[in-house]
C-alpha cells in the first residue's frame, strides 16, 4: 500500500500554479520545471529533461544542476519534508504546491549538495524571484535558516533520531531529534531517513540483518555509479584502464573480469574508446546474468526481454559472436537501441524481434539457452530509478508478478531439452524473485533449479536476482 504521505504529496490542490517562462533564467528554475512536471504527471525525471531538452538551449552546467537537484529532490523528498515540517508551524496542506517544492529544492541543496550554505539560502530566495513569486521569499529565507541551524558540527556515527544520512554511508548530526527513535521504531526511522516508502522498510526490517538494511538504504540514496564493461573481443581491461586515466578520469579495476569503476559521471560518449566500441556501461550485479548463463560459440540463444541490450551484447561478447542471439522486445525503438550499440560494438551475431505485448508469435526454437530478464519492480536500483521507490505498492507487486511467471513459463517452453534459462531481476523482493522460480518449478516438472544469485544492493553493486534452470534431457 502507497504510503498515505506519498499519495498526499502527489494529490494536494495546486493553485497559483507558476507558469515557467522559458528560457530560463538557471539551472535551479529549470529543476523546479521538471519537479512541478513529474509531479502532475508521473513521468520519469530523465524522460522529463530529454523533453526539455528537445525545447531549450541548456547549457552543460544548467543541465547537469537541473539534473542532480530534480532527482536528488525526487530521491530524498520524504526526508527533505520531515525536515522541512519540523521547521514550520503550519501544516503541509496550507502551504502552496509550488512553494513547497521551493523548500524542496532549498532544502536539498543544504542538506545533500556541494553548495555552500549561504549559496544554498540565497539563491532558493532568487529563485522566489525568478518564478515571479517575491512574497514567498521571507518565508523560504527562514525556513531554511532554521534548517541551516539544525545542522551540527558534531559528528554522527549511525542511526539515531538525531542522525541524518548523507551518501556513502557518511552521517550528519542534527541539533534536535527530527527521526523517530531506530531502536524501538526502526522501520519508520528507516523509511523517514532514508527517504523510502514505509511498505518497502517494513519487508527490508522483517529479513534484513541491519548492517545488510543499512547498506541497501544507503545505496538508495546515493547517486548512481558508472561501471563499465570493456569489450573483450577487442581489448584489454588494463588498457583501457590505461587509457581512461591519461585521460584524467578517476578509475579502478572493478571485482568482475572486464569492469571498470568510474569516480564520476562525466558524458559517456566523450571518453576514450566509446566510439570505438571498447566498452559499454554495465553494473557488476547486472553483468553476472549473463555470465550464470555462459552462451557458447555455436549456440542458439534467446533474449526474451532484450532492450535496452546491454545483456543482450554482454551475450553476444561471451559467446566470441559466434552464436546465433534472437533478442526481442515488444517496442521497435526500444530495438533500435540495441541495434546501434551492436554497431558501435562491431557485433554481428544479434537479430533483433518485435514480439506482440500478449506474449504471442515468440520464436520457435527451441534454443540452447533463454534469458529472461524481467519488468520487476527495480527495488535493487533505486539508486537509477528515483521514481520507483515512490511507484511501489503490494498492488502492483502482484501484478509484476503474474507477468513473471508468464514470462519465465514462456522462457521455458522454448528452450531444448538438455537446455538452460536464465531468470533475471534488479529487485529484492522475494515474491519477485525465489517465489516465481518456485511456481514455475512446481509447473515444470522437467526443470531444476541448478544456480541462484543474490546480489544485495551496495555489496558492492546494484541490488539483484539471478536464477539458473536446467532442463532435462531427452
Amino acid at each position: 500500500m502507497t504510503d498515505v504521505w506519498n499519495r498526499s504529496a502527489r494529490t494536494a490542490p495546486d493553485t497559483g500554479t507558476v507558469r515557467v517562462n522559458f528560457p530560463c533564467a538557471n539551472g535551479r528554475v529549470y529543476a523546479f520545471a521538471v519537479l512541478q512536471e513529474f509531479d502532475h504527471s508521473d513521468r520519469f525525471i530523465q524522460d522529463i529533461m530529454t523533453d526539455l531538452e528537445a525545447r531549450q538551449a541548456l547549457s552543460s552546467a544548467d543541465r547537469s544542476l537541473a539534473l542532480d537537484v530534480a532527482a536528488g529532490v525526487v530521491r530524498r523528498s520524504r526526508t527533505l519534508d520531515v525536515i522541512i515540517q519540523s521547521r514550520i508551524t503550519r501544516p503541509r496542506h496550507k502551504v502552496e504546491p509550488d512553494l513547497w517544492r521551493v523548500l524542496r529544492i532549498g532544502a536539498y541543496q543544504l542538506l545533500f549538495s556541494r553548495t555552500p550554505d549561504h549559496a544554498s539560502v540565497d539563491s532558493t530566495v532568487d529563485l522566489c524571484r525568478l518564478l515571479d513569486r517575491p512574497r514567498w521569499t521571507g518565508f523560504v529565507n527562514g525556513v531554511l535558516r532554521g534548517i541551516g541551524r539544525l545542522l551540527s558540527v558534531e559528528p554522527a556515527t549511525g542511526p539515531a533520531a538525531t542522525s541524518l544520512p548523507g551518501t556513502h554511508q557518511n552521517w550528519r548530526r542534527l541539533a534536535e531529534a527530527v527521526f523517530p527513535d531506530p531502536e524501538t521504531r526502526r522501520s519508520e526511522y528507516y523509511a523517514d531517513a532514508f527517504s523510502l516508502p514505509q511498505v518497502l522498510t517494513d519487508r527490508w526490517s522483517s529479513r534484513l540483518s541491519q548492517n545488510d538494511l543499512t547498506a541497501a538504504c544507503f545505496h538508495s540514496i546515493n547517486a548512481p555509479s558508472t561501471t563499465l564493461r570493456v569489450n573483450l573481443m577487442r581489448t584489454e581491461p588494463e588498457s583501457v584502464l590505461q587509457s581512461l586515466l591519461d585521460a584524467g578520469c578517476r578509475a579502478r579495476a572493478g571485482s568482475i573480469m572486464g569492469s571498470i569503476h568510474l569516480e564520476q559521471s562525466p558524458r559517456i560518449e566523450t571518453l576514450p574508446g566509446y566510439n570505438e566500441g571498447l566498452w559499454s556501461v554495465q553494473d557488476e550485479a547486472a553483468m553476472s546474468a549473463s555470465v550464470l548463463l555462459s552462451p557458447q560459440p555455436g549456440e542458439s540463444i534467446l533474449d526474451l526481454c532484450a532492450a535496452p541490450g546491454g545483456k543482450t551484447t554482454h551475450l553476444a561478447e561471451l559467446s566470441r559472436d559466434q552464436a546465433k542471439i534472437t533478442a526481442c522486445d515488444v517496442a521497435s525503438g526500444r530495438l533500435q537501441r540495441i541495434r546501434d550499440n551492436a554497431a558501435r560494438l562491431q557485433l554481428t551475431s544479434i537479430h533483433p524481434l518485435v514480439i506482440p505485448k500478449d506474449g504471442r508469435e515468440l520464436p520457435p526454437g527451441p534454443f540452447d539457452a533463454v534469458l529472461v530478464d524481467v519488468p520487476c519492480s527495480n527495488t535493487g536500483v533505486l539508486n537509477r530509478r528515483p521514481e520507483a521507490r515512490w511507484r511501489f505498492d503490494q498492488s502492483g507487486l502482484e501484478e509484476l508478478v503474474v507477468l513473471q511467471t508468464r514470462l519465465l513459463i514462456q522462457a521455458c517452453e522454448l528452450v531444448r531439452p538438455g537446455g538452460r534459462v536464465v531468470y533475471s531481476t534488479c529487485s529484492m523482493e522475494t515474491e519477485e524473485n525465489r517465489g516465481v522460480v518456485d511456481t514455475v518449478l512446481a509447473v515444470l516438472k522437467d526443470f531444476r533449479l541448478d544456480r541462484e544469485v543474490r546480489h544485495l544492493p551496495g555489496q558492492p553493486a546494484d541490488g539483484a536476482y539471478q536464477a539458473l534452470l536446467m532442463r532435462a534431457g531427452c
